[in-house]
């Protein structure tokens, strides 16, 4: 297995970088260097925020591109990017807002130009929690949801729109990142200290990444190796003993090449349980993840090429439970997942400075992953080998009015796996299949000024298994007045699902397991409409914004917990299934020093299981968000709080188990609290946290642990954390380039 990994990673071809990059510093004469200043790209769903050293860095500009730049007290000024040296922006303040309370740029926000609904999160917004991992750098951003799967394996899932996170597509820089066996644990294995900035586009993304994206896409931007740190260095420790060490290196290797090494090394080992159920309440873990890539700026060609490598291992179950036991034979009901990665992956692309406004480019991955584990006797092997391309040509037709995106791109999957389905081991189901989707693009935007954009997008992709995929996108965006934005979106999307690693609801109880159809793609229809406004409220800016999407399942893969409590019935969708979800998020700085944000949302979920459409279980209808965040002066101390509100969820029927296992047919409701504390100095910051902070657990989350290879054993009824309060410290460090 690890010839096989060291052959991907050194023998594939060179992967490529499309377009520019630019990046400088923004300050005024006044206050010197600008924290949080706004840097926009004009007509695009991207952007940057200048960190605590007034510095900012955006990918994948083009010549014919403008970048808006503004913050409050200062003039708003649109300048062409500069692409061969740092841009040194310098601000002049505006005599109309001269007598106006100057407040801190957000850390978070709609990206106004956007055709969709679009929030850029940047390093700022994931500084204020911990963020170990990308699973953890949604809890301070109301957008993305973060829930529990289970009382075992410890993961951590999203939801967008109340809809599970497989149904976003999750991307690395543009290139397909998370998906297939990896979609389920994949948000852990991307450490939040190498995160930049992270894209959260609400409904039908853009076709030019694929027809995978049914609820939205988040893309993720990594710290690039021409900006980077000569050193970051983060340590963390908590509570439960769970001990991390970052370290990030970048360097220039010449006058047009640079180069980024990123380094992620974490370990639990002692053994959690705060519910006096025999069980550990989160899986012992170890983890080790390397990520090195280089790049090349020449004149007209911009080329990258990187790897990723890494390893990790989880033990959890009963007490006493360690790795290297042995699933099969081990006394104990044990859990483990053992996972190992490699990954090459780059991009290439060409510019024309006689012809600025045309340019090409090509994005390329190719990545081999394998897990062995199971839990308790049911045992499960899977490897999964994937490759990626997508070349990407862009222009105009006449004029800048009418721009297009038009190329081709190639998926191809090949997945291996084998699951024991009954508790003693002793029914083999093996799971092969190989995915060839080569498929044709083509995006024309209509931009006829800066108050309206229209973009029409369609895409036919060729599946050897599943036939044809056509899927038509349209995304409009009008500023009808300067301070009022009107969005909307409709779209199909298509995926494969991937029944054992997508829900480990089939790993930990002890349910007969039935496939009662062959696998078919999941297929859906996104409407939304969003509504943004921004004025001044007592001088300060108040911030709006409305959404609201429904998702239509043409067909989707149904894990029915309502037909049996002894049972999981897994086929495709019989009947009805719809999401349909309301938000409604405010922001406001109350003082110059503390900013607040609030959200409401509502979700609608109906799945038809067991031949009645009800609500999705595990599934708040209701949800409250808030987070109130205070900085001195120059951000030398900053505090953080968080609270989110989760109404009640519906839970699976148990009502023909024995009575002392019956669950009722609803969870209560309840709060999560966190809080975070910082202390910054011109080397860093020191930062103190606590996560769960008012200690709220579900009682006995796992039914019947006293007997977990009996008849009524389930692991999967869980709706709420199962540990409880965590305290937690850490240190960041920085020399700069």
């Amino acid at each position: 297995m690890k010839y096989k990994i060291l052959l991907i990673t050194f023998l594939c071809p060179l992967v490529l970088r499309a377009q520019n990059t630019v990046s400088g510093t923004v300050s005024s004469e006044s206050e010197g260097l600008l924290i949080g200043v706004s840097i926009k790209v004009m007509d695009k769903p991207f952007g940057a925020i200048t960190d605590r050293d007034g510095a900012f860095s955006i990918d994948d500009l083009y010549p014919e591109d403008k970048l808006i730049i503004s913050y409050l007290g200062y003039k708003t000024d649109t300048l062409a990017p500069i692409f061969d040296r740092e841009m040194l922006i310098v601000l002049l303040e505006s005599e109309e807002a001269m007598n106006e309370v100057v407040v801190r740029g957000q850390s978070d926000g709609v990206v106004d130009e956007a055709p969709f609904l679009n929030i850029l999160i940047t390093e700022a917004e994931l500084q204020k929690a911990a963020c170990c991992n990308l699973s953890e750098s949604f809890e301070t951003n109301a957008s993305v949801d973060v829930s529990y799967a289970d009382a075992i394996t410890g993961t951590k899932m999203i939801q967008m729109m109340g809809l599970d996170g497989r149904y976003t597509l999750i991307s690395r820089e543009g290139i397909p990142n998370i998906r297939g066996l990896n979609s389920r644990q994949g948000l852990t294995y991307v450490p939040g200290t190498w995160i930049q900035s992270i894209d959260v586009g609400k409904g039908a993304g853009t076709v030019i990444n694929g027809y995978e994206s049914m609820a939205g896409q988040i893309n993720v931007e990594l710290f690039k190796p021409e900006t980077m740190d000569k050193w970051y260095l983060n340590a963390y420790l908590n509570s439960f003993g769970r001990l991390e060490v970052n370290a990030n290196h970048g360097f220039a290797l010449g006058e047009k090449w640079t180069s980024g090494v990123l380094f992620h090394a974490s370990q639990l080992s002692s053994e959690v349980e705060g519910n006096d159920d025999g069980f550990m309440d989160i899986p012992k873990s170890r983890q080790i993840n390397l990520l090195n890539r280089y790049k090349y700026e020449g004149d007209r060609l911009m080329a990258q090429i990187g790897f990723n490598i890494f390893t990790a291992q989880q033990a959890g179950g009963q007490l006493g439970f360690d790795f290297g036991d042995d699933l099969a034979t081990s006394p104990m009901y044990g859990y483990q997942l053992n996972t190992n990665k490699a990954e090459l992956f780059g991009k290439i692309g060409m510019i024309y400075p006689a012809k600025p406004t045309q340019s090409w480019g090509f994005q390329y991955s190719l990545s081999y992953q394998d897990f062995e584990g199971g839990a308790g006797r049911r045992l499960y092997t899977g490897e999964q080998t994937s490759a990626y391309g997508n070349f990407i040509y862009q222009n105009i037709i006449g004029n800048s009015f009418h721009q297009y995106k038009t190329g081709a791109s190639f998926h191809y999957d090949d997945f291996d796996e084998s699951f024991d389905t009954s508790l003693e081991g002793g029914s083999d189901s093996t799971f092969l299949r190989t995915e060839k989707v080569p498929g044709l693009f083509f995006e024309y935007n209509f931009l006829p000024n800066d108050d309206f954009t229209l973009v029409l997008g369609a895409r036919t992709d060729f599946h050897n298994l599943f036939g044809t995929y056509f899927t038509p996108r349209v995304h409009a965006r009008w500023a009808f007045t300067p301070n009022l934005t009107l969005r909307g979106s409709v779209g199909k999307g298509y995926r494969t699902p991937n029944a054992l690693m997508e829900n480990s609801m089939i790993w930990i109880s002890s349910r007969e397991i039935q496939f009662l159809a062959d696998l078919q793609p999941e297929v859906s229809w996104n409407t939304g409409v969003s509504l943004s406004a921004n004025f001044n409220l007592s001088e300060r800016p108040f911030t709006v914004v409305a959404d609201f999407f429904y998702t239509d399942f043409q067909n989707q893969l149904v894990y029915d917990q309502d037909v049996s409590s002894s049972l999981l019935v897994i086929n495709n969708l019989q009947g009805e299934s719809f999401g349909q979800s309301f938000q409604l998020e405010v922001s406001y700085p109350l003082t110059e020093q503390i900013d607040v944000k609030a959200a409401y949302k509502n979700y609608q979920n109906k799945m038809t299981t067991d031949g009645i459409l009800r609500q999705v279980p595990f599934q708040s209808q209701d949800r409250f968000f808030m987070n109130m965040a205070y900085a001195t002066k120059y951000e030398k101390w900053k505090a953080d709080l968080t609270v989110n509100w989760n109404g009640p969820m519906r839970l699976p029927d148990t009502s023909d188990s024995p009575l002392e296992f019956q669950l009722p047919p609803e969870s209560p409701d309840f709060f999560l609290v966190n809080a975070q504390v910082s202390r910054g100095f011109r080397w860093g910051n020191i930062y103190l946290g606590g996560e769960n902070i008012l200690n709220f657990k579900q009682e006995n989350p796992i039914v019947n642990p006293e007997n977990p290879f009996g008849p009524n054993f389930d692991a999967s009824m869980t709706w709420g954390p199962i540990a409880g309060r965590v305290i937690y410290a850490g240190i960041r460090y920085k020399i700069k380039n």
